[in-house]
């Protein structure tokens, strides 16, 4: 066997094991970590990959070079505010208890989030009675979440209380040490999502964090986590998850009604649920390209086959096509004002619903304010996808793009539309630009909505290209 064989066969082995869709990059990571790891051992990178015995160990080490990882404190921090809420509802009784599961906990910012909301906003002995359960594949990352000790890089959009609070600097480390009462909250454990939540007792839960995690893995492995999710989760539980994240299974979980954010409960036995739980006002983008890459492996579909072209872009937005690829994107995108942040709420709640009319026609109001009109087109864009209606997105997201070249989440819808429309030349051509752009980007930088991040739109995006070859 040959090492690249030997390489391809331990990723194989790692993506099983883990249920992580292989990405691009993962040989070219492996070739590297596989070096580092042997001269480490003392061994041959041949040697490992012959030692198929050896193989569990060895992907454990290995993982640790594929997975993200990637977290800060208090991130999607409007989800902090929901759950304190429910939190509160619940220990309002005084022999109440309540638990949380942080499940894909990385390096822990995520479940310290946790206890840090409850002793700040409910007080210590708050604290006591929540149990805080936080489980992750690798680790070391779970051994850094244990030691408690970050650097600065872990409090990007933290707020300013959070620091000299709960962290103290200085000593062995030069990082910021987690104090006692906090890191002594949290119980963590090394282990796949969906075994660690299998080992729970049903109905134990009162919330589940499972946010930017399931946007890498397998579909079936994203059932599985939901089927045991719904499983654990009490009558009044709450599963929370990241805006670009796949949603739940309508069968099992229905939105728990929170305009902004991302937040389901479980479906009880026997509501009735008609409809599938409607997509997150913030399209679930992994789910969408997904399913978009697995349509595009079979060709085109064929009421797109048969559509007509759409006619060519206009002479000015042929023109601004050279200046969005050059242009680099913003180091942080702003995020869009209060009033139309709630005028594409109102339109996406129509839409969910089903009223579609309406939601075109609210997206319309957008579009005759000068300033929002970009925001407008993209907007019915989207509902045109949703309905089918590729060829309206397109035109609408060209106009978007000529009055905002350098919009990224329209261009990233422009991709789609344009392959929903059987333009899979341009769609190619235009996910390029889209993904030179955001290499350019920072990774944790939001883009338009305020809260998509470059890193999860190019994750998407890539696995959207895998589905043109």
């Amino acid at each position: 066997m040959s090492d690249e064989t030997g390489i391809s066969a331990l990723l194989c082995a790692a993506a099983g094991a883990s249920g992580l869709v292989p990405r691009e990059d993962w040989e070219d990571q492996a070739t590297r970590a596989l070096c580092a790891i042997a001269e480490q051992r003392g061994a041959a990178v041949s040697a490992l990959l012959h030692d198929r015995q050896g193989w569990p160990s060895l992907i454990s080490e290995l993982l640790e070079h594929l997975t993200v990882g990637e977290t800060y404190f208090f991130r999607h921090a409007s989800h902090f505010d929901v759950l304190l809420e429910a939190l509160s509802a619940r220990l309002a009784d005084p022999l109440a208890t309540a638990c949380v599961l942080s499940a894909g906990c990385a390096s822990g910012e995520e479940p310290y989030s946790v206890a840090i909301a409850i002793h700040a906003r409910l007080g210590a002995r708050a604290l006591a009675r929540v149990r805080i359960r936080a489980a992750d594949i690798s680790a070391a990352s779970i051994r850094k979440a244990r030691a408690g000790v970050y650097s600065a890089w872990a409090f990007r959009d933290a707020p300013d209380w959070l620091e000299p609070r709960y962290f103290v600097r200085g000593g062995a480390s030069a990082g910021r040490r987690l104090v006692d009462v906090i890191r002594q909250a949290v119980t963590f454990e090394v282990g796949h999502v969906v075994n660690h939540a299998a080992g729970l007792p049903s109905g134990s839960v009162d919330a589940v964090l499972f946010r930017n995690l399931a946007i890498y893995l397998a579909p079936q492995v994203i059932a599985a986590a939901y089927a045991e999710f719904h499983r654990v989760l009490g009558p009044q539980g709450l599963l929370f998850v990241a805006p670009a994240d796949p949603r739940p299974d309508g069968a099992r979980f229905i939105e728990a009604g929170h305009e902004t954010t991302s937040i389901y409960r479980p479906r009880a036995a026997g509501e009735p649920h008609g409809e599938p739980a409607p997509p997150s006002r913030r399209a679930r983008l992994a789910a969408r390209l997904r399913r978009d890459a697995r349509l595009l492996r079979k060709g085109p579909p064929p009421a797109a086959a048969k559509r007509p072209a759409v006619r060519a872009a206009a002479p000015a937005a042929r023109a601004a096509a050279p200046a969005a690829r050059a242009a680099a994107p913003a180091a942080r995108a702003a995020a869009p004002p209060p009033d139309q942040r709630a005028a594409e709420a109102r339109a996406m709640s129509l839409a969910d619903r089903g009223d579609v009319a309406a939601a075109l026609s609210a997206a319309a109001a957008l579009i005759e304010q000068p300033g929002t009109a970009p925001a407008g087109y993209l907007l019915r864009a989207q509902v045109s996808v949703a309905g089918d209606r590729a060829g309206a997105a397109v035109e609408d997201l060209r106009r978007a793009l000529f009055l905002r070249p350098e919009h990224l989440l329209a261009r990233y819808w422009y991709v789609v539309a344009l392959r929903g429309d059987g333009q899979l030349a341009q769609a190619i051509q235009q996910a390029r630009v889209l993904e030179e752009l955001l290499t350019k980007s920072a990774a944790e930088a939001r883009l338009e909505d305020g809260e998509t991040t470059a890193r999860e739109l190019l994750d998407a995006l890539r696995l959207l290209r895998g589905g043109f070859t």
